[in-house]
């Protein structure tokens, strides 16, 4: 006789149907506990100085009762870093269950460069921090011989395609002057003439460089010059524009 074949019970069937679906609850629950119980209570600000505390909280747009977990943190820091200009960088931080601490950096102008009838002050990195008239900007080394292209308010320093140094190079320059120690000396980065940028420094010297020059090779240079070399009653241009040294040669002005 033929041996009856006999039928396979599959197994788990149902099992293997509901599992995705309990994973998907479990998660739901997951999210709706997050949502309901981790509200944003306490707000503090830490790394404030210019500004009060209640004005970075306010530009944040965050509120009591929003949700932690959901808290978009780049769209928190993107707006306090555009609504107040001195504010550099922006680190939100959520301290669960209830807290949001708001760190923040603060930064100063070192330059100031005409642009759409104004002067603006710029920071190190190159944000344009407000618009001033003639006697605020004479407390900052001037850019001059050159504009800022469509200057705004927290918006980054852009220069002329066509203009001689870049915003970065120009940037360079100004923070090697300030980690030197000679940027309150210095009094203009003249950059009027297309081939070699001016720096007026102490009251006393017209610096020439080439756009293209080690700047940090150069100011030193300079420094080493002014201070160990020349006399203190010695004035007139000094030629940085010896690519193979750096040696500083003193063209005397005339008397």
């Amino acid at each position: 006789m033929a041996k009856k074949r006999k039928k396979r019970r599959r197994r788990g069937g149902l099992g293997r149907l509901l599992r995705p679906l309990s994973v998907l609850l479990a998660a739901a629950a997951v999210v709706t506990a997050l949502t309901l119980f981790f509200k944003v209570e306490h707000i503090t600000v830490t790394g404030a100085g210019r500004y009060q505390a209640s004005e970075i909280i306010a530009a944040s747009g965050v509120e009591p009762g929003d949700n932690l977990v959901l808290l978009d943190r780049y769209r928190v820091a993107q707006r306090i870093y555009t609504a107040l200009p001195y504010i550099t960088d922006v680190r939100p931080k959520q301290e669960f269950p209830n807290r949001l601490n708001i760190e923040v950096t603060e930064t100063k102008a070192i330059a100031a460069i005409r642009g759409a009838d104004a002067y603006w002050l710029i920071s190190g990195g190159g944000k344009l921090l407000e618009a001033v008239d003639a006697a605020a900007a004479a407390d900052y080394l001037e850019i001059a011989g050159v504009e800022a292209e469509d200057p705004s308010v927290s918006a980054s320093l852009r220069l002329p395609e066509d203009a001689p140094i870049t915003a970065g190079r120009l940037l360079e320059l100004l923070n090697v002057l300030q980690q030197r120690g000679a940027l309150t000396r210095s009094e203009t980065v003249d950059c009027g003439d297309p081939r070699i940028l001016v720096l007026a420094y102490d009251g006393r010297f017209q610096v020439e460089m080439f756009y293209d020059a080690n700047f940090d090779f150069k100011i030193a240079g300079m420094l080493e010059a002014v201070h160990e070399k020349l006399e203190p009653n010695e004035t007139g241009i000094i030629r940085m524009t010896f690519s193979n040294d750096n040696e500083a040669h003193l063209i005397p002005f005339p008397e």
